[in-house]
């Protein structure tokens, strides 16, 4: 079987990359894999982009092929019609922006929710007659998503790699993961970090921030750590994936704020992989009550959920003053971070086909 994978935002690095990037391996151990290039991913070279994501995601892509196609801005409609009937089957991540395909099974990849961006105006309708099925990330992106986009689906949660991740001997250390933007929240975690140690409510604990930073993004970052001066708080922008796997295993708490004081699901966490992972490696998870988080914590089983930061507060200490529990969730984190494994990824990509 020959398969053809598109991101129009590969060099970003990010969750959908690794999604469309880990079904690319999966496909490749069997069948032919092609991930197709436009002008502007050319330009960045194809071994520079499978070198980068093979590294960052912890991927074999060595028996994928990353080549250019007659796709993205500027491409020719009728090329790019008689340049895909030679696959059966496309995935393809869209941000919004869709086209008609040719491929024997095509099938959209939606991770965020579209909201306003339909695709059921007369030629979205048309378009879209193309395509054979969509997957979501979670319900979260499908419940506010499924409207504008009327066809088939199926949600196939992203995958994470829990064999690589392992709990460690534990340090009195609170983790956060997530690109360091304003969209993660990371300066209301600070405050609140803060305000537990100049309460003198926790002591001798760190907190550790963990995220990718761009150059649009340095500005933000340095704003963050003038904001944590004097208190024990880490940053550890672009961390290699092994050391990333290191804080999980030795952290003991994991803190997300994605979509504090925000009504738009847009800046909601639409699913949570970093959650996941932490789980995976025995943190327990005290994050917030909104998007994707819900469907991955079981609320006070395998961690908890807050609407307040008065509740994180609170939440965290009982963690830290009482072993018991925190051993108890600890590992229910594990337990239920196998159910958005790797393998039970592999298994419904494979189903699909």
């Amino acid at each position: 079987m020959k398969a053809a994978l598109y991101s129009p935002y590969l060099d970003t690095l990010g969750g959908g990359e690794k999604y469309m990037m880990t079904i690319a391996e999966i496909l490749s151990s069997e069948h032919e894999v092609d991930v197709l290039l436009d002008l502007h991913l050319k330009e960045i070279g194809a071994e520079n982009l499978k070198k980068e994501l093979s590294e960052r995601f912890s991927l074999e892509l060595d028996k994928v092929n990353f080549i250019s196609g007659p796709i993205g801005k500027g491409s020719n409609t009728f090329e790019r019609l008689s340049f895909f009937k030679k696959y059966q089957v496309f995935f393809c991540l869209t941000d919004g922006s869709f086209f008609y395909p040719s491929a024997k099974k095509n099938i959209l990849h939606i991770q965020s929710p579209l909201v306003g961006q339909a695709a059921n105006s007369l030629f979205g309708k048309i378009k879209l007659k193309g395509w054979d099925l969509i997957i979501y990330n979670s319900e979260f992106t499908k419940d506010k998503a499924l409207k504008n986009w009327p066809l088939a689906f199926q949600v196939i949660y992203p995958p994470v790699d829990t064999k690589k991740i392992t709990s460690m001997k534990k340090n009195k250390q609170i983790l956060s993961v997530g690109r360091f933007a304003s969209i993660k929240k990371q300066d209301v975690l600070i405050n609140t970090f803060k305000e537990l140690i100049n309460d003198g409510k926790i002591k001798e604990w760190n907190f550790n921030l963990v995220g990718s930073a761009g150059e649009g993004d340095k500005a933000y970052l340095e704003g963050l750590k003038n904001l944590a001066k004097g208190s024990p708080i880490n940053f550890y922008p672009n961390l290699s994936y092994e050391e990333l796997l290191k804080l999980y295993g030795e952290s003991s708490i994991y803190w997300h704020a994605a979509g504090f004081g925000e009504d738009d699901p847009t800046k909601m966490e639409h699913f949570g992989i970093s959650t996941v992972e932490a789980m995976a490696g025995g943190c327990v998870p005290v994050v917030i009550k909104k998007g994707g988080q819900i469907e991955i914590v079981e609320e006070g089983k395998s961690g908890f959920l807050w609407d307040s930061l008065d509740e994180l507060k609170d939440l965290t200490i009982k963690l830290i003053q009482d072993k018991t529990i925190w051993q108890a969730l600890s590992k229910e984190a594990m337990i239920r971070a196998e159910q958005f494994s790797k393998e039970k990824f592999r298994q419904k990509i494979l189903n699909l086909l």
